[in-house]
């Protein structure tokens, strides 16, 4: 019974899992390529793009035109996987994409108002189907979207403030072998929505100098779905329930341009501890598996940074790069699992942007480098081997559009 249990609680883990080498856990910063390219650094506040609706929303005042932008991502994620006893081993590789848009309306010259769709959080962890572990995981997919309508004012020439009004969707899947049950599979699907916001504010010390923060409120979903064992001891399909939490978290960034060259930064703290120390889930399959098991997973508070430079070497075409670090809410390898292979990460990256009249093309490249992880949960129970991540690292190519009018 000990060990269906671990299994059910890594399949329902779907909902609060990672995109390995991606960012801290499951969050993401991934709505903007001229972000990209400085590794996400001054987002907000650097006024070169319609991604403020998602970053600060305070930031949308920058902009001066109303306009729309589309933005698509995709990501490569790669990590050989090994048993700590050297036995056997596995690797997970595989590419997704990664959508977002806005829209921006400047209503006059201080008040603002737009929206966006983007994944704020969201995953994709993939092995084949043969691989040891895979009686724990094959597919981990994470979905979750963000609706947002902001509005933004522009109180002075120093100070803005903005907020977000946002509609939360989440889909989860995940997808395991059962060989314990005589060979098959499992397959777990939730959805579900949920409402949060975030508020904005910025100080502009002058044309070439500003600050900004932006808090997000934290959500709980509510997901249900459905549980489906095609197994040659079970075939069943059963209703599943998950309530994830997702944390908030403050995001400060900072831009300061001299000459041809703009500086930009971003602090950001996730409070992990209080909306994600443990999970549970429920399901009315019936024996073997429990009809609610909890996972505890103790994360703990993240920081993340990032610098930029922005070099403008004419009114048309401005390049960038970026350094950034990422640290993972994960610290013990008895919470960490084979679908949450998390680790704290370092960035590096480089992008440009092209104006042609009221056209702005963007491009950006980003490496990402994991250090090595052991996941070792459940190994005290002698269910699951040990397992070492090494050599994980991601590659994002994102490209962008945007027209003002």
């Amino acid at each position: 019974m000990k060990k269906y249990k671990k299994i059910l609680a890594a399949a329902l883990a779907v909902c609060s899992v990672t995109t390995v080498a991606k960012a801290a856990s499951y969050q993401l910063n991934d709505y903007s390529v001229t972000n990209l390219g400085r590794s996400y650094a001054g987002v907000g506040v650097t006024g070169d793009d319609y991604s403020a609706i998602a970053y600060n929303p305070a930031g949308m005042t920058l902009k001066k035109k109303s306009g729309v932008q589309q933005v698509v991502n995709v990501i490569g994620v790669k990590s050989k996987v090994e048993k700590l006893d050297g036995t056997a081993e596995g690797t997970m590789k595989f590419w997704q994409p990664m959508p977002a848009g806005f829209g921006q309306y400047n209503v006059n010259d201080r008040f603002v108002v737009g929206g966006g769709i983007y994944a704020p959080f969201g995953l994709k962890t993939q092995y084949k189907s043969d691989w040891f572990g895979s009686d724990y995981a094959v597919l981990s997919k994470l979905a979750i979207v963000d609706f947002n309508v902001s509005a933004a004012y522009k109180l002075d020439e120093h100070w803005s403030i903005g907020a977000s009004a946002i509609l939360r969707y989440i889909y989860g899947r995940m997808t395991q072998t059962a060989s314990a049950l005589g060979g098959g599979d499992i397959n777990f699907n939730v959805h579900g929505y949920a409402q949060t916001g975030t508020l904005g504010l910025m100080y502009e010390f002058d044309k070439d100098t500003r600050a900004g923060v932006a808090y997000h409120l934290r959500s709980a979903q509510r997901a249900n779905g459905n549980m489906k064992v095609h197994t040659l001891a079970i075939n069943k399909t059963g209703t599943a329930h998950a309530n994830p939490d997702l944390p908030e978290y403050v995001v400060i960034s900072g831009y300061h341009r001299v000459k041809d060259f703009g500086f930009s930064g971003t602090l950001r703290w996730t409070h992990w501890t209080s909306s994600f120390p443990d999970f549970t889930i429920r399901n009315d399959i019936g024996a073997p598996f429990p009809a609610e098991t909890k996972s505890y997973y103790d994360y703990q508070n993240t920081w993340a940074v990032a610098l930029g430079t922005d070099y403008y070497y004419d009114e048309n075409l401005t390049l960038r790069g970026g350094i950034g670090y990422d640290e993972s809410p994960t610290h013990k390898p008895e919470r960490r699992t084979y679908r949450i292979p998390d680790g704290d990460r370092y960035w590096i990256s480089a992008g440009a942007s092209y104006v042609w009249r009221n056209w702005q093309f963007d491009g950006a490249y980003a490496y990402l480098r994991a250090r090595t992880a052991l996941s070792s949960e459940t190994a005290s129970l002698g269910a699951v081997p040990t397992a070492k991540y090494k050599g994980t690292h991601s590659s994002i190519i994102g490209a962008q559009v945007q027209y003002s009018f």
